[in-house]
C-alpha cells in the first residue's frame, strides 16, 4: 500500500511547486496610457548610454596550464571558460577571434535531450 502512496505524494509535491512558481512568475501587465513623443525619446537616449556598459569582457589570462580564455557580463562574474590551455598567448587570442567570428555569423541551433 505504501509502494502506491509515495508516488502519488510525490506527484502531488511537484504539482504544488510547479504551479506556485508559476504564480509568482506571472508577467506585470502595462498601462494603455498616453505616450509623449518627448519623453519617448528621452528614455531612448537613456537606453542608448546605459547599454554601452552592459556589455562583458573577454580576458585572456596565464593559468597553470597555459593561457586561457574567459568571458565575464557586466557585473564581472564568469559566463564562459575555455577549458584548452594554450601554451601561447597568440594562439589564445586567435581562439578569441575565432569565437567572435563565429558568434557574429553562427546560427544558434538548439539540442533536444533524449527522453528515457
Amino acid at each position: 500500500m505504501i509502494k502506491l502512496i509515495r508516488p502519488f505524494v510525490l506527484f502531488c509535491a511537484i504539482v504544488g511547486v510547479v504551479g506556485s512558481a508559476a504564480l509568482t512568475e506571472a508577467p506585470a501587465r502595462q498601462k494603455d496610457d498616453k505616450k509623449d513623443p518627448k519623453k519617448e525619446a528621452k528614455k531612448d537616449d537613456k537606453k542608448d548610454t546605459k547599454g554601452a556598459g552592459d556589455v562583458g569582457t573577454v580576458e585572456v589570462y596565464m593559468a597553470k596550464d597555459g593561457w586561457r580564455v574567459r568571458v565575464k557580463n557586466a557585473e564581472g562574474k564568469s559566463v564562459a571558460i575555455g577549458t584548452v590551455g594554450y601554451e601561447k598567448q597568440e594562439d589564445a587570442l586567435k581562439t578569441v577571434d575565432f569565437l567572435k567570428a563565429t558568434f557574429a555569423k553562427g546560427k544558434v541551433s538548439v539540442e533536444k535531450g533524449d527522453k528515457k
